[in-house]
């Protein structure tokens, strides 16, 4: 066997010699990496009009959608459109995350500067209750 473009000859595939056949775990894991990716393939296209410049990733089966809200209404816009209005946050101090699912899939929603945009929030009613 040889290479067209470089005239180096090819070691012959090494006889028996055969691939160990995966584990119904890793072909699972491989399914749910395919579906997160194509999930966020699509997603990316569904929100690219958004609010808070989305980023819409796949990793190890889980859509990852990474915004920068300007206001609570956009991180509401987010919720109601993921379904995850009711689910329960976490805050990292910077950044809220949501879990939900998305197409099927694992999905959370982070939301950059989030956990500060409630701070003002709550600084102006207790500002407005004191005066």
């Amino acid at each position: 066997m040889s290479n067209l473009n470089t005239g180096h000859t090819a070691a012959p595939p090494l006889l028996g010699r055969t691939r160990p056949t995966p584990s119904p775990a890793a072909e699972a894991l491989l399914a749910a990496c395919r579906k997160a990716k194509r999930a966020a393939t699509s997603a990316s296209v569904e929100t690219a009009g958004m609010p808070g410049a989305p980023t819409v990733t796949a990793l190890r089966g889980e859509v990852t959608f990474v915004v920068h809200p300007r206001s609570l209404a956009d991180w509401r816009e987010w919720t109601h459109t993921l379904g995850v209005a009711d689910a329960r946050c976490e805050s990292t101090g910077v950044a809220l995350v949501a879990r939900c699912t998305y197409g099927g899939v694992r999905a959370r929603l982070v939301g950059v500067g989030v956990p500060a945009l409630y701070r003002e929030m709550h600084a102006q009613r207790r500002t407005a209750a004191g005066s």
